[in-house]
């Protein structure tokens, strides 16, 4: 088991473990999402790493990108530049789906930004074509493997986070790939998430004054927590039915799953009860990355 930071100066910790895989790791991968969400800078940290990239395929053409034999990744971009033809969309056989994406006025401020035209600008400007892309991208957001919310994320956190999801090892086989995250509701969804769970079940460290200021990072709170049976209980069912999909995921050929963890504000049970359960999954032989959105939220007092 290793630990290192993550990029952008975040107290993000990550468990890895590499093990060989159920089958072979997928090569073909469609970047699609919305406009503003970022495509054109994964598109470039992908081609810096060398990975093959097409850029507004056209749908016709899918299958024959798909079935073509490659021993490296490769990566084409359909998103609603195509138009009427996605209307005919009717999900990927043989390629796996990253979607990028944003929260509405995140994506209305940067194409204000932005000097390119948008491709549903007839529906209106700003929440107008931001709405009608979202409508015209449904079956591809329907066929996404992996979601990666944009909105906070630096260039280079979104460059690292896209290049991480299509080529992990850079050609080096791969464990399966679980991400746990903590979050706060109070704050939004994580929207990245395949599976939440939520901890808000659990005696809240907040109404200890002692413990308040603290977060699930620091030990007290972390006793406090495990203290309690029933903390015990959600790590070991969690993990037990997540061991279950993990299993039948790789049998149907995904090679990584997002597992969030909420509580209230992000700070206290989510933190614990992410830790815990990621280091459970490292002992059934997954690669997991262990991630904190809301930790580092002011204190509330």
């Amino acid at each position: 088991m290793t630990w290192r930071s993550a990029a952008g100066g975040s107290r993000l910790r990550y468990y890895t473990r590499p093990v060989s895989t159920a089958g072979p790791r997928a090569q073909t991968w469609i970047l699609t999402g919305m406009s503003g969400a970022g495509k054109t800078t994964a598109v470039r940290a992908l081609e810096a790493a060398g990975i093959s990239c097409i850029d507004n395929l056209p749908l016709a053409l899918l299958g024959a990108f798909i079935a073509e034999h490659r021993s490296a990744p490769a990566v084409a971009v359909v998103d609603a530049r195509r138009g009427a033809e996605l209307g005919g969309f009717d999900g990927v056989r043989g390629a796996r789906v990253v979607f990028l994406d944003a929260p509405d006025p995140v994506l209305i401020r940067r194409l204000a930004e932005s000097t390119r035209p948008h491709p549903c600008a007839a529906a209106g400007a700003g929440q107008g074509a931001v709405t009608a892309e979202r409508e015209q991208l449904i079956p591809l957001r329907a066929a996404a493997d992996v979601v990666v919310d944009t909105g906070g994320l630096t260039d280079a956190q979104l460059a690292d986070r896209v290049l991480h999801v299509v080529s992990p090892d850079h050609g080096a086989e791969a464990a399966f790939h679980c991400t746990v995250s903590s979050f706060g509701f109070k704050y939004g969804p994580q929207v990245e998430a395949d599976w939440v769970i939520d901890s808000r079940v659990l005696p809240n460290p907040f109404w200890e004054p002692a413990l308040r200021p603290l977060t699930g990072l620091d030990e007290p709170v972390r006793a406090f927590l495990l203290g309690h049976a029933e903390s015990g209980e959600l790590v070991g069912r969690s993990a037990a039915l997540l061991e279950w999909v993990i299993g039948q995921a790789q049998r149907r050929g995904r090679a990584a799953l997002h597992v969030a963890v909420g509580c209230t504000g992000g700070r206290h049970r989510s933190v614990v009860i992410a830790v815990e359960l990621a280091a459970r999954l490292v002992a059934t032989g997954a690669a997991v990355d262990l991630r904190h959105r809301d930790v580092h939220r002011p204190d509330p007092r």
